[in-house]
């Protein structure tokens, strides 16, 4: 997997190449780069094979470069033995603020959405900045690394006792393939695995997090090019 800026990206269009918005359906909606197939990352790795051409150059995105959804995605192509699989990290919204082509256009209140994404994929230092000398609780200290790591050809270990999640799935980089949720002892991993689990970056807030298990069992922490990290444990229940 290779990282590539929008000039690439241009680059690849031009030469006949794929490009794969991996985002929700809703987002995908929206805009999107014009041409994009959408394969939205829970059923990317069950359909790439038949919507894609293994023979051609892959662009993935999505969001921005907090977004870790397309360098999972990436990840899964090169799993299924996609070769030539590039990640345009700053996504969608640096695509619509540098004014190029999407698909539907892009609202004027999209793109203001959008701004501060684009500000921040050209110096994240800002964030980083921002983030230290507010000083705010972050879920990296909630994070704990107390699940199995297995490759996506393992069998699939016996579940802990109330876990929501038994085991993550990871490649050879540690880059998060899925998570699984059930026994399943006769099964590979990737047969039986949640492709898509929610993640969060290290540096989000607690706030953030609560808000998104009021939809999900668990969440899962990883970095923005979908470096697994831990098991994210609301405060209240750590230790």
């Amino acid at each position: 997997m290779r990282i590539v800026d929008h000039r690439e990206v241009i680059s690849v269009i031009g030469g006949g190449g794929q490009v794969v918005d991996v985002l929700p359906a809703h987002e995908f909606r929206i805009a999107a780069i014009r041409g994009s197939i959408h394969l939205p990352l829970p059923k990317l790795i069950h359909n790439a094979e038949h919507a894609l051409d293994k023979r051609r150059a892959v662009v993935v995105y999505c969001r921005d470069c907090l977004c870790d959804l397309s360098a999972r995605a990436a990840a899964q192509l090169e799993f299924l033995g996609f070769r030539d699989v590039m990640h345009y990290l700053r996504g969608k919204a640096d695509w619509m603020i540098r004014g190029f082509p999407c698909e539907p256009r892009p609202s004027m209140h999209e793109k203001l959405r959008a701004l501060p994404y684009f500000i921040n994929n050209l110096a994240p230092g800002i964030r980083a900045n921002w983030i230290s000398i507010s000083r705010r609780a972050t879920v990296i200290e909630s994070t704990k690394d107390d699940l199995p790591r297995i490759r996506p050809s393992d069998p699939i270990p016996i579940a802990a006792d109330n876990n929501s999640v038994a085991a993550v799935v990871l490649n050879s980089d540690g880059v998060l393939l899925g998570a699984i949720e059930a026994n399943a002892n006769t099964a590979r991993a990737i047969e039986v695995m949640n492709p898509a689990p929610q993640t969060i970056r290290p540096d989000m807030t607690h706030r953030l997090a609560s808000s998104l298990l009021e939809s999900n069992r668990y969440i899962l922490v990883t970095t923005s090019l979908g470096k697994y990290i831990g098991r994210y444990i609301p405060p209240a229940t750590s230790g």
